[in-house]
């Protein structure tokens, strides 16, 4: 499902004190995990990528359930979304031939690149911000639902 060229630009988050993000996956079981995220990526108008740096607990209800939602408020500009659809991870070592959802890994780790030297995290707390960012994969939703929680049509699935 091809997002919209107003959803995909506001999914390049550029500065992630303007943005909120969540990805939220559940167990086998139903217990949810709510990982927060500081940006996003989009890979061919259908994959919405995103970092793992610390996804422990949401790569174990990966492993279990691989449907995840992810939400994305941009509160200035009072645009919200909700993504739905099959979701993995995409690890560093995997064959470039290995393919989730109909993409390679070899080409999502190459778009994908190493995004600790494109990204500052100067604006984490200090105590929180580690010393070195290790990227341990990627995580990729592919949108199968989209729906908006935008003044005009709150809850309106438009994808």
């Amino acid at each position: 499902m091809k997002l919209t060229k107003e959803i995909v630009e506001a999914l390049k988050v550029k500065n992630p004190d303007d943005v909120e993000v969540y990805l939220t996956t559940s167990s086998i079981n139903g217990k949810c995990n709510i990982l927060p995220l500081l940006f996003t990526d989009v890979y061919q108008d259908e994959y919405i990528l995103m970092p793992d740096l610390f996804a422990v607990k949401t790569k174990i209800n990966l492993n279990e359930n691989r449907v995840g939602v992810l939400t994305v408020a941009h509160p200035a500009e009072g645009k919200k979304w909700a993504f739905r659809g099959p979701c993995g991870h995409i690890e560093w070592g995997l064959p470039d031939n290995y393919d989730f959802q109909g993409v390679k890994a070899g080409d999502i780790l190459k778009k994908w690149g190493d995004w600790s030297e494109k990204e500052s995290f100067s604006g984490l707390p200090e105590d929180i911000r580690p010393s070195v960012i290790a990227q341990r994969g990627v995580i990729v939703l592919k949108v199968a639902e989209c729906y908006s929680f935008n003044p005009d049509d709150s809850g309106k699935k438009i994808l």
